[in-house]
């Protein structure tokens, strides 16, 4: 499965400081749910959920309009999003999911969706890869997924400080809760709803980033596109420390060179012209 994704295109320099801010998370089933990340220790029975300040939409408008602008990094090479997950607003969160959770049995998962809209590939779901599983074939299966997801985030958004700071976090810690994440969020497989792609991973890793797209009708399709670029898949990485990044692939050293050789030869080229 590789694809890619047209909307999101190369040459990316991102910045947290972009974070729109928004009190409480939105669902899918009003449009475009807020992005989230979410840890969970099927072991030790708790999981915490973090809103990411941005939404399905936003977090696809922002990488294109940083595309589009052309504006890129100080250094020029940099293409990386990070989040602090143990400072701020989510420091709470942070020490109390540990308080119980494992680092050696925690896995970590991002999703966002759309819910509504009539076209063709109106409807969606932005989340993580670690694995194939069975492939969604209809519009019927995506929508449940968004379904009992937004359950589980309807079940957050009432706890910890979701509703008193822009952009909050919880925790859980008891699986009989319907906020807990390893119920209708993930289930036991770490797929959302138990169906589709797998899409929890340990920490320390690297996850590519997928969408899937389909249509409102029960019967309409459901494609599935790794979000990617001319130097490589796009990635979130997150880390026991506490960090989360979004890093969009540079080009390698050797690919610098040989541009700058390219430039050099036209520059010449020019010169002797001139002369």
């Amino acid at each position: 499965m590789k694809f890619q994704y047209k909307a999101l295109v190369a040459a990316l320099a991102l910045s947290a400081a972009t974070i729109p801010a928004q009190a409480a998370m939105t669902f899918a089933t009003s449009g475009s749910s807020s992005m989230i990340l979410t840890l969970l220790d099927f072991n030790s029975n708790v999981s915490a959920t973090f809103d990411l300040g941005y939404s399905y939409d936003t977090f696809q408008t922002m990488v294109t309009d940083t595309h589009k602008t052309g504006v890129l990094s100080a250094d020029g090479l940099t293409k990386t999003m990070s989040f602090d997950l143990a400072g701020g607003d989510y420091a709470n969160a942070w020490s109390s999911f540990w308080s119980v959770a494992s680092t050696s049995t925690t896995k970590w998962a991002i999703y966002a969706a759309d819910g509504t809209g009539s076209g063709a590939g109106a409807r969606g779901i932005i989340s993580t890869y670690a694995s194939a599983g069975t492939p969604l074939t209809n519009s019927n299966q995506l929508q449940t997924m968004i379904s009992n997801y937004n359950g589980y985030m309807t079940q957050n958004n009432a706890l910890d400080n979701h509703n008193s700071v822009d952009n909050g976090a919880s925790v859980v810690t008891s699986n009989l809760s319907k906020a807990y994440a390893g119920g209708q969020a993930y289930g036991s497989t770490g797929r959302v709803n138990g169906q589709g792609h797998v899409s929890m991973n340990n920490l320390e890793t690297s996850m590519t980033v997928v969408q899937q797209l389909t249509g409102a009708t029960a019967g309409s399709p459901v494609t599935t596109n790794v979000l990617s670029g001319p130097d490589g898949d796009y990635k979130f990485k997150m880390t026991s420390t506490g960090l989360l990044e979004f890093v969009i692939p540079v080009p390698e050293a050797d690919s610098y060179a040989m541009l700058l050789a390219g430039l050099g030869v036209i520059g010449l080229v020019a010169r002797r012209r001139k002369a």
